[in-house]
């Protein structure tokens, strides 16, 4: 379900406690290096579609943002590790200055779930050695019960969840670290700061009640977590920098991590925090729902400062910024584009020394293509644009064939590049007589219409989105196909798990068909011998896309086949919260409610001064 908000006077953190928070850690910290490992869970079986190669070269926002945080708040003892350059390595063998971590945090994906899952029960073979779990990222936020009793007893899993932003991790570190005790481990003070109930009044948290052995015999959760409104609040990166571990195929970590100047050997691509929040509600994207209907972003001078900094620490020059709708507020993207084309990077402004990339809805960008030269004069390369569907049969956000066309026009006049993403939905035909209602159609016109490339998702259920649950109601998603069940890596939107349609491996074939036709040897010829300022992005989209669609075709073969000769077993209901949620007294229940419908039973055990939710 669609996450709940708060109401409009407690949405908010109060200005300056994110400071105050830093602050108070620092000083509870000082004179201990308490080794810290924050990872980033993979699974490889995600590698798929047109972009598939970028994994390996893009850093993912969370991991500067989430180090960045610690790093500021005196927790300096850190490794950061990506499973995409570290495969092998493995928690229960990492060792930093000697010692095995004593805080282990992991960020996953709801497609990478199943690498959390192993990070986390490897973290166990440590025993009464093992670190403090901490679990977050979209996976955490929606769908928090899942990362418990993992093992075949139920015993092991995360300690804690943070169902929010890097104010919610602090909050839980800060009491944490006030009920430690000389000697005591992280996890030591953790159980004493929960036998205290200590942690019921920080909102954004899931947990187990206490450490009995087998499965939780209920989970509570602390309600909807409180944003921070500033997001200027929030410390640079930069010394998260050379924090990360160099790439290798060992289970243990290097002695030192690779510095800040040599991150470009690795990585190409740094994804930016600038906006967040969406004026669109789309039945199948979660994002306005976790942002509470909010619209938050930084200055424009705090993120020139941060791309500067970025670029002159590390020399990478390529930046995408995690935005939802970067075009959303015109006073907003004006007044950050005018502070990035004040920036410069060794004397360089931006138009010349950086490549920024971000999102926007098309209808936005029309609205006010007028802020185009400015937005060429900061750095903008390229829009990706969530144009869905040209007829808006699916959704309606202002998109049409001849807007569509005036402004990937408009672009690269001011030579930025037009980067649309497709859904294939139930009922779209891959080609049609007449019209642009055919996939294929739609495909061709982009491509003709100057679209530098093309991304093209299977309508899907999005956990946390509202349509999420009338998916399965109606008896779209699949349950199996043939004898494989369909695993959270499966839900990435490149692989057919919901539909109506009797033949899925006709949806299937349906999107590799379309990307064929944008991404084949004789489109790459053309973007050889087109002679432009997009040449260099043109060529290098249609090499990764010919390459990534080739991957793509025999790594989903299995599933293709299986579809065609095997049968599909779809849900006949919403899959069911694993655990009791049980929140505390001074939280909201509509606030704490988490899932899927389903009614949960009354609290049970200890639970005598908390209310189910």
């Amino acid at each position: 379900m669609e996450l709940p908000r708060r109401v409009k006077e407690d949405r908010f953190t109060t200005p300056g406690r994110y400071g105050e928070l830093e602050s108070q850690i620092r000083h509870r910290v000082r004179g201990h290096a308490i080794p810290i490992l924050l990872m980033y869970a993979f699974d490889m079986r995600t590698r798929i579609g047109p972009y598939v190669f970028t994994d390996k070269v893009l850093i993912p926002g969370a991991l500067p943002a989430v180090a960045a945080a610690l790093y500021a708040a005196g927790l300096t003892n850190l490794r950061v590790a990506m499973s995409q350059w570290n495969p092998n390595l493995r928690p229960s063998t990492a060792r930093i200055d000697g010692r095995p971590p004593e805080l282990l945090l992991i960020s996953a994906m709801q497609i990478h779930s199943a690498a959390a899952y192993r990070l986390i029960r490897d973290a166990w073979e440590l025993g009464k050695n093992r670190p403090l779990i901490i679990v977050g990222g979209p996976k955490a936020i929606y769908q928090p019960w899942d990362l418990f009793g993992l093992s075949p007893d139920g015993r092991e899993g995360a300690d804690v969840v943070v169902t929010g932003e890097e104010f919610v991790l602090l909050e839980l570190l800060d009491r944490i670290l006030e009920f430690k005790r000389p000697g005591d481990t992280l996890r030591d003070a953790f159980g004493r700061a929960r036998g205290a109930d200590a942690l019921e009044n920080i909102p954004g948290l899931v947990y187990r009640p206490d450490d009995s052995p087998g499965p939780p015999r209920y989970l509570v959760n602390t309600g909807i977590q409180r944003l921070v409104q500033e997001l200027d609040e929030l410390p640079l990166p930069f010394d998260a920098l050379g924090l990360f571990e160099p790439p290798h195929r060992r289970n243990t970590l290097s002695p030192q991590p690779l510095p800040a100047g040599e991150l470009r050997r690795h990585a190409k691509v740094i994804t930016l925090l600038t906006t967040r929040g969406c004026k669109f509600r789309c039945p199948y994207c979660p994002i306005a729902g976790y942002n509470q209907l909010v619209y938050r972003h930084k200055s424009g001078p705090r993120i020139a400062q941060e791309i500067a900094g970025l670029a002159e620490r590390t020399g990478l020059t390529s930046y995408f910024g995690c935005d939802d709708n970067f075009f959303n507020h015109r006073e907003v993207a004006e007044e950050i584009f005018g502070a990035m084309a004040r920036g410069r990077v060794h004397g360089k402004p931006f138009r010349d020394a950086i490549e920024f990339a971000t999102e926007a809805t098309e209808a936005d960008v029309y609205k006010h293509r007028d802020l185009l030269p400015l937005a060429r004069d900061a750095g903008l390369r390229a829009l990706y644009f969530g144009v869905e569907d040209l007829t808006a049969k699916l959704v309606k956000k202002g998109q049409n064939p001849e807007r569509t066309k005036s402004v990937f026009q408009t672009l690269q006049q001011h030579d930025i590049a037009p980067m649309p993403m497709m859904i294939h939905y139930d009922g779209q035909p891959l080609w049609s007589r007449r019209g642009l209602a055919g996939l294929l159609n739609q495909v061709r016109f982009l491509r003709r219409a100057g679209a530098l490339t093309c991304q093209i998702t299977l309508l899907m259920p999005m956990v946390g989105s509202s349509g999420y649950e009338g998916a399965f109601r109606d008896e779209l998603v699949f349950s199996r196909i043939g004898s494989q069940p369909v695993e959270d890596y499966m839900y990435d939107g490149n692989r057919c798990i919901c539909t109506r349609s009797k033949r899925p491996w006709q949806r299937q074939l349906n999107v590799l068909i379309a990307y064929a036709a944008f991404y084949n040897p004789l489109n790459l010829l053309r973007a050889v011998l087109k002679f432009d300022s997009l040449r260099p992005t043109r060529l290098f989209f249609q090499l990764m896309g010919n390459a990534g669609l080739a991957k793509s075709v025999w790594a989903s073969r299995g599933d293709f086949l299986r579809m065609i000769f095997c049968g599909i077993r779809r849900h006949a209901e919403t899959p069911q919260v694993k655990y009791r949620m049980v929140v505390p007294d001074q939280v909201d229940t509509e606030l704490a409610h988490y899932g899927t419908g389903v009614r949960l039973p009354a609290a049970c055990g200890n639970a005598a001064s908390r209310q189910s939710a």
